[in-house]
């Protein structure tokens, strides 16, 4: 017997698409804003996301969760931790156009890759999105300051200060640890025992990365740290609140737990390390400019 063909679609008509199919200009939408959110965030992954996922598995373990919990959670705080990251990092880059041309050309905004109006866009929705979310989780609060900080830094001129810039990273530090904290479930106490010393710790070293960004920060006039002190005294400064702020850190929370050679040969360790700043310098284009 003899098969029938199947006759062929007539002009006009379509083979039915599999429900996998992805149209190739949705394919690209979807491609090119990946690019983009990689090149915003690129930078700064390991400062703005992976701590909020670690801090909240650091309150799971405390309060002894269940596996089964912890990995229900951890998605929440990674996801509230892109959050946090992303929507800082547009509203940092909608702010620096002019510094990122001489510092960071290949960022989003300065390369061209998107335009300063869409950027705007995105921040708005990104900040939305992330205040709801906050809603859902409980953890609001700590969500607005980041939010407020936010906005003082980038749109009202606070990172052209140096002590108003690093204390509005401080401010940061503890809206992100304070939420990751309540992300995981532990009673606020506890939490603010170890975030208070580790947003001490976090302060100091936060002129480091101004120090290779000199030029673009004196070619929009910000007056930073290093460029208010000089580039060996802010390396002294930097060094001596590193040193003074592991200290308490580790007197406090850690040997007090722990006091043994690991805990001695790690704080030693660290010690040196913070010294190095003074004398470690790293060569960029534009000659000696910071580590």
């Amino acid at each position: 017997m003899l098969k029938q063909k199947t006759a062929a679609p007539a002009d006009g008509d379509q083979f039915p698409l599999s429900k996998f199919h992805l149209p190739s200009a949705l394919g690209n939408v979807l491609w090119h804003e990946l690019q983009l959110c990689y090149g915003f965030v690129r930078r700064d992954l390991g400062t703005g996301l992976l701590p909020v996922p670690g801090f909240a598995l650091a309150s799971l373990l405390y309060r002894k969760a269940s596996t089964e919990e912890i990995y229900r959670v951890i998605p929440y705080a990674f996801l509230y931790g892109f959050l946090y990251l992303y929507t800082f990092v547009v509203a940092n880059q909608i702010d620096g156009v002019a510094e990122d041309k001489v510092n960071k050309p290949d960022r989003p905004i300065a390369s061209g890759a998107t335009t300063l109006q869409a950027a705007k866009i995105r921040w708005v929705a990104l900040t939305s999105i992330y205040l709801a979310y906050s809603y859902t989780l409980g953890v609001e609060k700590p969500t607005m300051l980041w939010i407020a900080t936010t906005i003082a830094h980038n749109f009202l001129g606070f990172a052209n200060f140096g002590p108003t810039k690093d204390g509005c990273m401080g401010a940061g530090c503890i809206a992100q640890l304070t939420a990751a904290w309540a992300i995981g479930g532990s009673q606020s106490e506890m939490g603010w025992e170890w975030i208070k010393y580790i947003t001490l710790y976090m302060l100091w070293p936060i002129p480091l990365q101004d120090l290779r960004d000199v030029p673009g920060d004196k070619a929009v006039g910000r007056l930073t740290t290093p460029i208010l002190l000089g580039d060996t005294l802010s390396r002294i400064y930097i060094s001596a609140g590193i040193i003074t702020s592991q200290y308490l850190l580790v007197r406090h929370r850690i040997l007090e737990y722990r006091y043994d050679v690991s805990t001695i040969v790690l704080s030693v360790l660290l010690a040196i390390m913070s010294l190095a700043v003074v004398f470690i310098k790293q060569p960029s284009k534009l000659g000696w400019s910071g580590i």
